[in-house]
C-alpha cells in the first residue's frame, strides 16, 4: 500500500521571516548613516587642521620676512615694534600697504581670522657655552641676543584645538 500525502502549497514568507529580513536591512541601514557620519566629522576635522596649519604657515613665513627687512639690536628685532620682540607677548604678523611693495609689520595682539585665532610669541635664547647648543630652558647668564625661539599658534573651537609651529631665527645679516 503506498503512503499518499497531500501536495504542498508554499504560500509565501511568514510574518517570522519578513521581520527578520526588515532586522537586517535596518541594522544595515543604521551602520551605514553611522560610516556616512563619522566621514563627514573626520572630513571637517582634517579641513579645519588643514585651515590652522596654513594660518601657521603663513605668520611663519610672514615673520621670516620681516625678520628680513628688519634689523636687530641688543634686544632683537625692533624695526616697527617699540619694545622689541622679546617677551612673551602676542603680536600678529600684518600687511602694511604703506610700502611698494607692500610688507609685513608686528602688531600686538592676537588675531582672529573667521574661526580662528592666531599669535606669534617670542622668546629669548640661551646657549650652552661649550656646545653652542640652544638650551632648552632659558638662561639669562648664556643669553644669545641674535637667535629668537618664534612660535606661532592657531587655535580654534574655544581654544580645545590648536597647532603650534616652533622655530628660531638668527640675526644672519651680522
Amino acid at each position: 500500500m503506498a503512503i499518499i500525502r497531500p501536495p504542498v502549497f508554499n504560500k509565501g514568507l511568514s510574518i517570522i521571516e519578513i521581520l527578520i529580513v526588515i532586522a537586517i536591512i535596518g541594522f544595515a541601514l543604521v551602520s551605514i548613516l553611522g560610516l556616512v557620519s563619522l566621514s563627514l566629522k573626520t572630513s571637517t576635522s582634517i579641513k579645519e587642521i588643514t585651515q590652522a596649519n596654513a594660518l601657521a604657515q603663513e605668520a611663519m613665513e610672514a615673520i621670516r620676512n620681516f625678520r628680513d627687512g628688519t634689523e636687530w639690536d641688543t634686544n632683537g628685532l625692533r624695526d616697527h615694534i617699540e619694545t622689541g620682540a622679546t617677551t612673551s607677548d602676542p603680536y600678529r604678523p600684518e600687511l602694511d600697504n604703506n610700502f611698494d611693495p607692500p610688507k609685513w609689520i608686528l602688531v600686538e595682539g592676537e588675531e582672529t581670522i573667521g574661526d580662528f585665532t592666531r599669535k606669534v610669541v617670542f622668546k629669548k635664547v640661551s646657549r650652552d657655552p661649550l656646545t653652542q647648543n640652544i638650551e632648552p630652558t632659558y638662561n639669562e647668564d648664556n643669553d644669545d641676543s641674535d637667535t629668537r625661539k618664534v612660535e606661532a599658534t592657531v587655535s580654534w573651537k574655544n581654544e580645545n584645538k590648536k597647532i603650534k609651529l616652533v622655530t628660531y631665527l638668527t640675526n644672519w645679516k651680522q
